[in-house]
């Protein structure tokens, strides 16, 4: 379990330093609020992962860690392959915010 948790540790890490960096690309590109929306969902998804696995660390069984890998990569893939959806959604999420 200790690397389940090394590897949601890694992947919120990751997604706060792309949620800093969107945050300074958005003063040069507007269209760059639209990956808060989707990055925000994952890194509160990620560290409920984390919880989870911080949790359950007395239980050091295989089993228990690749349901966590699998329950990683699964918003990985569909953001990959609903990523124009997403996209779109964000945006309407944004027109209805400023309007």
């Amino acid at each position: 379990m200790n690397k389940l948790l090394k590897i949601a540790q890694t992947l919120i890490f990751t997604i706060l330093i792309l949620l800093v960096i969107v945050f300074i690309w958005q003063f040069f590109n507007n269209y760059a609020q639209l990956l808060f929306l989707p990055l925000g969902v994952l890194s509160i998804y990620y560290l409920l992962i984390y919880l989870f696995a911080r949790l359950l660390q007395q239980q050091q069984s295989k089993m228990w860690f690749y349901t966590g890998i699998i329950f990683i990569i699964i918003p990985l893939i569909a953001f990959s392959v609903a990523y124009k959806p997403v996209l779109e959604f964000s945006y309407n999420i944004l027109q209805s915010l400023s309007n």
